[in-house]
């Protein structure tokens, strides 16, 4: 199964996002990251924390500015087994969407040409 990564400048909407795709897709592993020291911000270890804990093939969301280059960063760094994929959809959309075709057993592939149509 596909997992989904959710980055954000804040820890508010991270957690927000994962709680609500949770609620229609409880089954997809989704890891979520934001805000920096109690503030606003990204933090590439964050990031990396999260993507060492991946189990599978991972798509990732991030909302605005730092965090896809942070996340691009951490992508670019990863050394492990698993693809994983940055996606251009909007966060919250996107993973809600990802998610939903993940619990139908949709391939990790399938999930991204349908982000593809959501690109920001």
């Amino acid at each position: 199964m596909t997992e989904i990564l959710i980055i954000s400048h804040s820890s508010e909407i991270a957690q927000g996002t994962r709680a609500l795709v949770s609620q229609m897709a409880g089954d997809t592993i989704i890891h979520a990251s934001g805000g920096v020291d109690g503030g606003i911000g990204t933090n590439i270890d964050q990031i990396n924390d999260m993507i060492g804990k991946i189990g599978s093939d991972t798509i990732c969301f991030y909302d605005i500015g730092s965090s896809r280059m942070n996340l691009e960063m951490a992508v670019e760094m990863y050394d492990g087994e698993h693809e994983l994929h940055i996606s251009e959809a909007p966060i919250v959309e996107g993973a809600f969407l990802a998610a939903v075709e993940n619990s139908v057993g949709s391939s990790t592939e399938a999930i991204l040409e349908k982000l593809d149509t959501m690109k920001k």
